[in-house]
């Protein structure tokens, strides 16, 4: 058992060591590292640690330190082997052969074959559409509609997993969690589930409703993590998440909103900010009369020329945003640079609504068309988001300038849950001009639910064949040289038709107590990525 030491006067926060295991302090270094010490980590109340049955974003990001996929997700977003050692995908993309890598051992000391793989896919077939990963092998409401058909094991690190038709996303839809054969019916257990995984983390103990318990896997490939214990700590809400971390109950914790600059002089923390899955857009009401009369396209473009996006980074972010033209992540290795055309420029604006057939026919500041109706949008937006207010009383003002005259609309209700059921009853049934939206992003690239005609999830009631079939084949499209060609075709038709106006995605951050040293990395889909390479230190002036 480690001492915990709270170590105040250097990093005020909760890293725990023993005092005898401190490392040999070098003459010429400022620090030392400690050899056996442990760091805590925050968790909001969760109903199972049955990887396969996540319905919580902190245990996500905490289960990746137990459990690892046959891929994960790199730096530009691209899916590389992590369980896998290598890949090959059949000519008509509907199967891929897996081959597993030879030093991968479960923390039971077993090693990873290819019937765990197997188990691990028919498992998530049972789980329902209770299950996260249960869903993500689901291509319909039935349970026969199955995204992966089939996993085979061929030898002992090489299966073959079958899906239903091409898929543009194959080795995405295998970032899934591999759990051991050896749990049997256990599998779905979601009471009292006994984690088992392959990664740097060991499960230890879970004391209800207040910790969960790991330590360092001694027998990762990588070689041993050097920070050997993390407490996840249960708290009933972010807010008291960060408080403990600001009174040095926790080692890192994530930010809330976007005022984190106020840590930047603290020595005791250092900020790691990332590019979250937070897409923030207009949604253009194509069934209103002002977006689907001829020059509507016009009129699109000439609004997002006259927002001053970046204006509403700096001011409304507090610069913690990336603009961007497409809804395709600007970290991707998908993103096409070649499609980042819409800067501030009111010249174009003025030009765009001009050819659109508007005009300032009596010289009040506001344009009317042809036939002298004045250009009046509505902009609706959920007066719940302080964020989301300051932004459109921006746009309204942006707008102005150009000669569009801008109602900001709310939503009626009594209470929150009232105002989010009656806004989203709005933009079902259309009855709005333009909305400010904001787009949770998936690591897997799922566009069909915002454009594809008749889509549920499709606000802007966008209906294009043409779109349409470019959607189509970014599902289908495996190969990656024409996978990456049709992203940019896509993005090209994107900003030419301008279906939603992209705004931004927000920036979010991770704290983290300055004691921890090495290559953390976080990300949206991976909060602790390259914690398993970190170590702890102490100044030694």
């Amino acid at each position: 058992m480690t001492i915990a030491l709270l170590l105040l006067s250097v990093t005020g926060c909760s890293l725990e060591q023993d005092p005898s295991d401190i490392g040999e302090i070098q003459e010429g270094v400022d620090y030392f590292i400690f050899e056996n010490a442990g760091i805590s980590l925050p968790l909001t109340s969760f109903k199972t640690l049955n990887p396969l049955f996540i319905d919580n974003l902190s245990y996500y990001h905490f289960s990746k330190l137990i459990f690892e996929g046959l891929f994960e997700y790199d730096e530009n977003l691209q899916p590389v082997p992590r369980l896998a050692s290598t890949y090959t995908i059949s000519e008509d993309g509907r199967m891929v052969e897996v081959y597993l890598r030879n030093d991968v051992l479960w923390h039971n000391g077993e090693s990873l074959d290819s019937e765990d793989v197997v188990f691990t896919v028919q498992t998530m077939k049972r789980a329902g559409e209770d299950s996260l990963y249960g869903r993500l092998v689901r291509s319909g409401g039935n349970a026969g509609d199955m995204n992966i058909l089939s996993a085979k094991a061929l030898s002992e690190n090489r299966v073959e997993i079958s899906f239903r038709e091409p898929m543009g996303n194959i080795l995405d839809m295998l970032t899934f969690p591999i759990i051991p054969k050896e749990l049997g019916a256990g599998a779905l257990a979601v009471e009292d589930y006994i984690p088992v995984g392959t990664g740097p983390y060991k499960f230890v103990e879970h004391v209800k409703f207040k910790e969960v318990h790991l330590e360092s896997n001694p027998q990762y490939r990588e070689g041993e993590p050097q920070i050997s214990y993390i407490t996840g700590k249960i708290f009933d809400n972010r807010e008291l998440i960060l408080t403990a971390f600001e009174t040095g109950k926790l080692d890192l914790a994530p930010t809330i909103g976007v005022d984190w600059d106020k840590y930047e002089h603290n020595e005791r923390i250092s900020i790691y900010e990332y590019v979250s899955g937070d897409h923030e857009l207009l949604s253009f009401n194509n069934q209103s009369v002002i977006f689907s009369s001829e020059g509507s396209e016009s009129l699109r473009k000439a609004i997002i020329y006259s927002i001053d996006r970046q204006s509403i980074i700096d001011k409304v972010y507090l610069q913690h945003g990336t603009q961007v033209d497409t809804p395709v992540h600007p970290s991707s290795y998908l993103a096409s640079s070649e499609t980042d055309m819409y800067g501030y420029n009111i010249e174009r604006a003025e030009s765009l609504l001009a050819s659109a057939g508007y005009s300032d026919l009596d010289l009040d500041g506001v344009l009317e068309d042809s036939q002298g109706n004045k250009l009046r949008v509505e902009l609706l937006v959920n007066p719940q988001s302080e964020l989301k207010l300051k932004t459109a009383e921006m746009i309204k003002i942006n707008l102005k300038e150009v000669g569009i005259q801008v109602e900001l609309v709310h939503p009626s209700g009594e209470n929150a849950d009232e105002i989010t059921e009656n806004m989203r009853k709005m933009l079902l049934d259309g009855e709005y001009n333009m909305a400010l939206l904001q787009w949770e992003q998936s690591t897997i690239p799922l566009f069909d639910e915002f454009l594809g005609t008749g889509r549920p999830e499709n606000l802007a009631h966008y209906s294009d064949e043409n779109m349409d079939l470019l959607l189509s084949g970014m599902r289908n499209t495996w190969d990656e040289n024409s996978k990456v060609s049709i992203y940019k075709d896509f993005q090209e038709y994107y900003v030419e038709k301008v279906p939603y106006g992209s705004l931004l995605f927000r920036n979010k951050a991770l704290l983290v107590d300055s004691g921890i040293s090495g290559p953390l990395q976080p990300t949206y889909y991976n909060l602790y990525n390259g914690l398993e390479g970190c170590y702890l230190t102490m100044r030694t002036n």
